[in-house]
């Protein structure tokens, strides 16, 4: 992980706060069998998840260089708002911050990308 300042602590959702939809099922982004002590909430996908699942889910997308949070489930190409990501995954602020850089980024890596496209296309005429 190198220096990104992600979270060690295992983070948990607090039963009493109204912003989750909780529910009873399996946490479903937990691809690795880590099987985190928090209760489960529902994305608006409606796939299950704890804050540790979702936190790495899409740590991994970032690092993978994806620039978008899709959901992780087969068959659910559902796009997650960044909100809806630091809300749900209880984003701390070094997180936020680590998310934010690295979303900027690959934003600039496609921009130059794309410019570079843009100028071959441009070349060849």
């Amino acid at each position: 992980m190198g220096g990104n300042k992600i979270s060690k602590m295992e983070k948990v959702y607090n039963l009493k706060d109204k912003k989750f939809k909780f529910v009873d099922r399996e946490d479903e982004l937990d691809f690795l069998c880590e099987e985190f002590a928090s209760p489960r909430a529902e994305m608006s996908c409606g796939h299950a998840v704890t804050p540790m699942s979702l936190t790495n889910w899409c740590r991994l997308l970032l690092e993978k260089g994806e620039s978008r949070f899709i959901c992780g489930m087969s068959g659910c190409d559902k796009e997650w708002s960044y909100e809806e990501v630091c809300k749900m995954a209880l984003l701390t602020p070094e997180e936020k911050e680590y998310f934010v850089k690295t979303m900027e980024s690959i934003a600039e890596r496609e921009s130059r990308k794309n410019t570079k496209s843009v100028s071959i296309l441009w070349k060849r005429q």
